[in-house]
């Protein structure tokens, strides 16, 4: 028999260290030029805290420092991005709202959105540090010209994971990266609602604000995971980190018929778990195997 677990799968975008501290701690290291064909490009490279641990977050949630390391260090796509200089942040987190695929928008760096890689990353006590750089051009730029004016841009983790019911988020859970946001200057700021925001769960959203926190249940028998399993645009490689989180078996996974057949281990028993498809699918097209 298949028991309820207390754990709830969530899109998690929020930011995890109080902005003084964060603003405190922000030190550019060096202001570049670079001359591309006549032009000149500038970007600023600088040091910030992208989140602390084992502390609880303005939504309730904490973060061990050993769950977040296991998953920067067990996860090839930021593994192979750190060492290539390109994991890439978004200037403000995905808009979840407007996404055809809630799971694979969280899953996806937009490059048009994109604003500044992490170069490397260490720990300093229970923060973990991040070196950045902005990127030349839109929304780099930006974010290059507040950061020179001590404008408080700050670092927002962008993951899907598990939370128990007591607001720990469990190892296991997947990172996508660290997105720059704009937090308001006073909590009751960020509390306070206008006629220009928007409700994403229990969060309210400026839709003219990069502070885009939410935190939306995701099931794996819902029809997004379904559709992110199905979607030619996301990778094999994201698929098996999210199953891995959702604690699927992905060398399980198979179509027959109209439905994709896979299996889930939790700590009670096995389940096989049976999501109908409504139309024909290609499974080499698309990369389930």
């Amino acid at each position: 028999m298949i028991q309820s677990s207390p754990i709830e799968y969530m899109l998690l975008s929020e930011t995890m260290v109080d902005e003084d501290v964060a603003m405190r701690r922000r030190k550019v290291i060096n202001e570049n030029a670079i001359s591309v064909n006549g032009v000149n490009l500038f970007t600023v490279t600088y040091e910030q805290i992208l989140q602390d641990f084992g502390v609880r977050n303005w939504n309730g949630r904490i973060y061990q420092m050993e769950g977040t390391m296991k998953a920067i260090q067990n996860n090839p796509l930021i593994q192979h991005d750190l060492s290539k200089g390109t994991w890439t942040a978004e200037y403000g987190h995905p808009d979840l709202g407007s996404a055809k695929n809630e799971l694979a928008r969280q899953m996806t760096i937009d490059p048009k959105n994109a604003c500044n890689t992490i170069n490397k990353i260490w720990t300093e006590g229970n923060y973990l540090i991040g070196e950045c750089t902005t990127l030349a051009g839109s929304w780099g730029d930006v974010l290059r010209d507040r950061i020179l004016t001590n404008y408080p841009a700050m670092a927002s983790s962008r993951a899907v994971g598990g939370v128990d019911k007591n607001g720990n988020v469990l190892d296991g859970y997947t990172l996508v990266t660290y997105d720059t946001v704009i937090r308001p200057s006073h909590k009751t700021a960020y509390q306070k609602g206008d006629r220009n925001s928007v409700n994403i769960n229990n969060f309210r959203v400026g839709t003219g604000n990069t502070m885009s926190e939410c935190a939306m249940r995701i099931d794996y028998k819902s029809d997004a995971f379904k559709d992110f399993l199905l979607t030619e645009s996301v990778s094999r490689d994201r698929i098996d980190r999210v199953c891995d989180t959702f604690g699927i078996d992905y060398s399980s996974m198979s179509i027959q018929g109209n439905n994709v057949y896979l299996t889930r281990i939790n700590e009670n028993a096995v389940e096989t778990v049976v999501l109908p498809i409504n139309k024909l699918v290609n499974a080499n097209y698309y990369n389930l195997f």
